[in-house]
Formats: C-alpha cells, sequence, structure tokens
C-alpha cells in the first residue's frame, strides 16, 4: 500500500502544481501548447477547465489514499485517464500529421510512465496477502471464534435439546387443537351460575 500511496501522492501533486500553473500563468501555458489566448473567454476556459480539472483530479487522489479499496479505484482512473490521453495525443498526431516536439513529447512521456506506475502499483495492491488486514478490511470484521470443546459440530436432529429442568411451578400444558376459548378438557371446568 505505500507504493500505492506513494504513486498517488506524486501525481496529486504534480496534478496540483500544473492546476496553480493553469490559473496564474494561463498565457504561458497555453503558448507551451502551441496556442494562443485571445479572448477572455478562452482566458477564462483554460483556468477552468485545465486548471479545475486536474485540481479536483489532484484532490480525489489525496482523498482515495486513506482507504485501500479507494485506493485501487483511484488507480484505476489514473491508468484510465492517462492512457486515454495518450490515445488522444497519438491519434491527434495521426489524424493532424503533426509532430511531438517541446512540451508535447515530454506530456507524452510522463502520461505514460504515470499510467505504468499506476498499473505497477494496482498489481501490487491485489497481490497482497488476505491476511493483511490493511489489506483486506473485511477480515477485521470476522469475530473470533472460541470453542469449549474440539470435537466437529455434531447434526442437528427434530427432538434433540437440552432436557426439560423439573421446576416446582407448574409449567403450561401443551398445545391443544381445538376452540382458543374453550378450555382445556383436563383443567376442571368452573361451574356455571345461571
Amino acid at each position: 500500500m505505500r507504493f500505492a500511496r506513494f504513486v498517488l501522492v506524486v501525481q496529486a501533486v504534480i496534478m496540483i502544481g500544473f492546476s496553480l500553473a493553469y490559473w496564474l500563468r494561463p498565457y504561458e501555458m497555453a503558448n507551451l501548447n502551441g496556442m494562443l489566448l485571445m479572448e477572455t473567454a478562452s482566458v477564462s476556459h483554460m483556468r477552468v477547465y485545465y486548471g479545475g480539472l486536474q485540481l479536483g483530479l489532484a484532490l480525489f487522489l489525496l482523498w482515495a489514499m486513506q482507504v485501500p479499496e479507494r485506493a485501487r479505484a483511484a488507480l484505476v482512473m489514473l491508468v484510465i485517464t492517462m492512457l486515454a490521453l495518450v490515445a488522444g495525443r497519438l491519434g491527434s498526431l495521426w489524424l493532424d500529421g503533426g509532430e511531438l516536439i517541446g512540451f508535447d513529447l515530454a506530456s507524452l512521456v510522463y502520461r505514460v510512465c504515470a499510467a505504468l506506475l499506476a498499473g505497477v502499483a494496482l498489481l501490487v495492491i491485489r497481490e497482497r496477502s488476505a491476511d493483511d488486514p490493511e489489506a483486506n478490511p473485511a477480515a477485521e470484521l470476522q469475530p473470533n471464534r472460541i470453542r469449549i470443546d474440539d470435537e466437529p459440530p455434531k447434526p442437528f436432529r427434530l427432538g434433540d435439546g437440552v432436557a426439560p429442568v423439573a421446576t416446582t411451578e407448574s409449567e403450561p400444558g401443551p398445545f391443544r387443537r381445538g376452540d382458543p376459548d374453550s378450555p382445556p378438557t383436563d383443567m376442571p371446568q368452573e361451574p356455571s351460575g345461571r
């Protein structure tokens, strides 16, 4: 789990750094991508989409790294997101006939490495022992079973049970069929005075 947390923290820090860069320096970040921001709306779009989206993903990664089940989901999301961005970049090169230079090449290498690291961390988490309570939180919920005797449990048969204990008080009689308002036949009936 340490390696998975390390991968998630590193990715979150990188995403927060890019988020701040897109918020504070949108013109420079757009120029790295070969774009010109001509209108206020395009500057706002750069800050909101590129900055806000990366900040949201970074916060999700930081939240997810606290619990192993959430960390698995975050790693899967990271692998899928990074590979989708790599596929988008390669598809764009193929469709547009461009070439990888500078920031685009560094971005592609970073995303491939991030996807590989997240995939390795995901495999490491899956291979962990089921006995480890941190890896398997359901194991903590299992009650400790203490047996008085070492014999295996015997099957239950109808009629088995604890022998009745003699008491001084009269016990209720067995259930009888018939009208529930009529008294049982073995009990004395009250004389009717009318």
